[in-house]
């Protein structure tokens, strides 16, 4: 068990904004018992990295017009009887601390797991929240409410790409391929990266330059993406399905 003195502050930043802490299983299946709210369940956690984004995205998704009815927060680590039995309602998710659940008629409705908090901003994390907030939430479930997705918000289509390029001379194709895949083609124009171009990227480019990454297949693309974004570039995308796709289309 973690220092109660120590932790306290970390439980103090949701107290002081209304979350009302869950410390037994009773705590747990009390709230779940209350089948005509909605609730949201957020598993505190230690960790300076996810919890330490996860914290402030919660609070700032309180400013919201919709939110549920129920705040509530238990210390992993700490408030172990309530954790344990908080997990056995997070139907379908393995165990994962920090971690926002959702629930509407003491149903789970939207998980956001460890692995969705780590490496992404505020700002992102608060959109996921609110997104699920106007769609499970209100009087009735508005399914009209498409649930914020970083990933899709990070990627760009051939097509569209295409169209950038003949819109606007100044896009940046930055290629993050091995250069035995780029010996095989390339999209022309495209600045091949390496440590030295990389360092030139986040020392010198100027952070609203238009950059759209690409790799094979798109998973590659998408971390440096994630990089470039957490260096404070603005106006950067990863090209979806890679140069594998591209080269498919005409």
């Amino acid at each position: 068990m973690y220092d109660p003195v120590m932790v306290q502050p970390m439980r103090e930043e949701l107290t002081k904004v209304g979350f009302r802490e869950l410390k037994t299983a009773q705590d747990v299946d009390a709230l779940m018992g209350q089948k005509e709210n909605t609730s949201l369940v957020f598993i505190n956690s230690i960790c300076g990295c996810a919890a330490g984004l996860a914290r402030p995205s919660v609070i700032e998704s309180l400013k919201n017009e919709i939110l549920p009815q129920n705040l509530t927060t238990s210390f992993a680590g700490n408030d172990v009887e309530a954790v344990e039995r908080a997990r056995e309602y997070f139907v379908g998710y393995s165990p994962s601390s920090p971690c926002v659940a959702l629930f509407r008629e003491g149903q789970i409705v939207h998980m956001i797991e460890r692995h969705q908090i780590e490496g992404q901003a505020v700002e992102v994390l608060t959109k996921i929240l609110t997104s699920a907030y106007n769609r499970y939430c209100g009087e009735k479930i508005d399914e009209s409410v498409e649930i914020y997705d970083p990933v899709a918000s990070m990627q760009i289509t051939v097509q569209e790409t295409k169209e950038r390029i003949s819109m606007n001379s100044d896009v940046t194709l930055l290629d993050v391929r091995e250069p035995d895949e780029i010996q095989r083609g390339k999209i022309e124009g495209a600045i091949e990266a390496n440590n030295e171009v990389g360092q030139q990227i986040i020392n010198g480019w100027p952070r609203d330059r238009e950059i759209i990454v690409y790799c094979e297949h798109g998973e590659r693309s998408l971390q440096a993406t994630q990089f470039l974004k957490q260096q404070g570039f603005q106006n950067v995308r990863s090209l979806k399905g890679g140069f594998a796709l591209w080269s498919q289309q005409p």
